[in-house]
């Protein structure tokens, strides 16, 4: 939908009309709809739907203006801005404006015909905080490519410092006492094995933590249950990928079946007022932002590595509800993906001390060598509960195997799109990982071809466009498999899992990283493949972690084919390089954990121990 000023309307009508000539559009019809509206023009038809909302500024220069403005664009909500004298910040998206609340409403009435029951203006103040540009890159992805023109720009980099994203000043983190008999009768009652005990532990003493565990340790488990002995009668709110819901709901149900448990986007607003438990996928928190009376105990964040990005809106929006909400915890088995700066959003989130460093100071202070990501993990100790699977005694082995590989057809496509210079950077890219999933079709067929009964594999691509034909070519050898890809329903995509889990027949799942690699159990799986690979060793770790998790009878072969001399190499390079990085920081997070907590499981006495600590 087209919005414009109303003296623009014949201006707009006689451009179509030249552009169509009459075919296609009746212009007439056009110009009387055009001049029914002049007549009796409707501003709130437009103006609810602009979203405008109003913050309150902590700690801002009053000579550039104590509150932020943020809306959907809007030309005449623009002008409004400018005429308070506001200053855009671009990666913010909100203008900081001078002047009262009701000098804002005024503007925004007077010049954009924004009535104020259709602006909503928060009561917390946030923070408007520099975003530091990206350290430079040492990728070993190079290709040939066709040169920007100038002023075309390249991204956040070109940003360079500046105000750059909307943040919040969040209660420190507190400790708190914990009744360790009650503890052990709740995780009993719900099934939790030892380790888990002690994951619920760590939630319910302090008011903000991670919970890092590795996939497949039953962490939304866990938080069901600290989140609930934490709230008490009151109620939880749970945000998370909007392919996650479903499954969020049943493992709440899981262990309290009586519970009514609300999600947003698909419960009536007013419903959720009778809901215990509000599930909220990222996108659809505005309308949480917009409620202030909508109150809860506690919050939990799963993949929470999905607020990495400090100036995206699902972050502001999630950092407004964080100061409405008492205790807040983070849960991801990949708390940093690419670089240590990731950690700040939860850090901050959670009340830890390190969130209250601006952002170019936590860089500053930890990011660059392997001696200040050591500094960085000792100041996580207590904050990040981290385990790996060697907690579970009854699960079987994961192995990798690289393959390099020959493709029957030869690398012709691939060359072709290599040599063309009219490409720029970033396109290439998409299409030289495309033409080698491509490749790899062959491959994975004879490997599938020559698995044993009772034998299943997932099979992961970058590219939808890659699941569909490979799903077509594995049906044409006669294999029987199921896919998922996020333009999935919710329906389709429990039908595949389903399919997959309990169906002899079909024994392959296909899926993208990004929609298939996280979030579900396909333990009837004991082979994973890759026909491309993720950008992070977490998103192939987490990837690979849908067969190899809990509920896994059988060892793991994860199969990853390579192209010599082509992009391919750089990737697996790459993934080797930010693998590093990981490890200085969340993985040795894990190794100082102290001996009876990292050995809990191996004892009997482990829960006694960790009850006396």
């Amino acid at each position: 939908m087209w919005v414009m000023e109303a003296g623009s309307a014949d201006q707009a009508m006689a451009w179509l009309k030249r552009l169509y000539r009459g075919e296609h559009l009746d212009v007439e019809a056009g110009a009387a709809v055009v001049g029914a509206a002049m007549r009796a023009p409707q501003p709130d038809y437009f103006t609810q739907r602009l979203d405008v909302q109003v913050f309150p500024l902590a700690k801002a220069d009053p000579a550039r203006g104590r509150y932020a403005v943020s809306f959907t664009y809007d030309m005449l909500c623009v002008k409004a801005m400018r005429f308070l004298g506001g200053q855009f910040h671009p990666n913010a998206k909100a203008w900081q404006v001078r002047g009262e609340v009701r000098e804002i409403l005024h503007a925004l009435q007077s010049v954009a015909l924004v009535d104020e029951v259709h602006v909503f203006v928060h009561e917390q103040p946030v923070v408007l905080e520099d975003l530091v540009a990206s350290a430079a890159s040492t990728s070993p992805i190079k290709v040939p490519a066709a040169v920007p023109e100038p002023g075309m720009g390249s991204g956040d980099d070109d940003a360079g410092d500046g105000a750059g994203f909307m943040s919040a000043e969040l209660d420190s983190s507190e400790c708190f006492d914990v009744d360790s008999a009650s503890l052990a009768s709740v995780c009993a009652a719900a099934g939790l094995r030892d380790y888990q005990e002690v994951g619920v532990r760590h939630m319910v003493s302090q008011s903000g933590a991670c919970l890092g565990d590795d996939m497949g340790l039953g962490k939304s488990r866990q938080t069901v249950v600290a989140t609930r002995m934490i709230a008490k009668q009151g109620r939880v709110l749970i945000l998370c990928p909007a392919s996650l819901r479903i499954n969020w709901e049943r493992e709440i149900h899981a262990v309290y079946p009586n519970e009514v448990v609300g999600i947003v986007g698909e419960d009536r607003h007013a419903t959720l007022y009778g809901c215990q438990w509000v599930i909220a996928n990222y996108e659809r928190l505005g309308g949480l932002v917009r409620d202030p009376d909508l109150a809860f105990e506690v919050m939990a964040i799963d993949e929470a590595h999905y607020l990495k990005e400090h100036q995206a809106g699902r972050t502001r929006n999630a950092f407004v509800l964080a100061t409405r909400i008492p205790r807040r915890y983070v849960v991801t088995g990949t708390p940093l993906l690419n670089r240590e700066v990731e950690l700040h959003t939860l850090l901050r989130m959670t009340g830890h001390q390190l969130g209250s460093l601006t952002l170019k100071d936590f860089r500053r202070r930890f990011s660059g060598n392997k001696e200040k990501r050591a500094e960085l993990a000792a100041a996580l100790q207590g904050w990040m509960l981290r385990r790996r699977k060697d907690v579970l005694k009854d699960l079987g082995t994961k192995s990798r195997q690289v393959r390099y590989i020959s493709p029957p057809e030869g690398l012709g496509a691939y060359r072709e799109i290599y040599a063309d210079m009219s490409l720029y950077v970033m396109p290439k890219i998409v299409k030289l990982r495309q033409a080698l999933e491509a490749l790899k079709t062959q491959f994975l067929i004879e490997t599938v071809e020559s698995l044993s009964a009772g034998d299943k594999i997932i099979i992961f691509c970058e590219y939808m466009a890659t699941v569909e034909a490979m799903k077509t070519a594995f049906s044409a050898a006669g294999i029987g498999c199921v896919s998922l890809v996020g333009a999935d329903s919710a329906k389709r995509r429990q039908g595949a899992i389903d399919a997959f889990q309990t169906d002899p027949a079909v024994t392959v799942f296909i899926g993208t990283t990004s929609a298939a690699g996280v979030g579900i159990t396909l333990t009837a799986a004991n082979y994973v493949a890759f026909a491309s690979l993720p950008w992070t060793p977490a998103l192939m770790r987490q990837a690979e972690d849908r067969a190899y998790r809990l509920g896994q009878l059988r060892d793991v072969m994860v199969i990853v084919p390579l192209i010599e001399n082509t992009l391919d190499d750089g990737v697996w390079k790459l993934l080797q390089s930010k693998q590093e990085t990981e490890d200085d920081v969340v993985e040795s997070v894990r190794a100082a954990l102290p001996d009876e907590l990292a050995h809990a499981v191996e004892s009997a006495n482990a829960s006694l121990l960790l009850r006396e600590i």
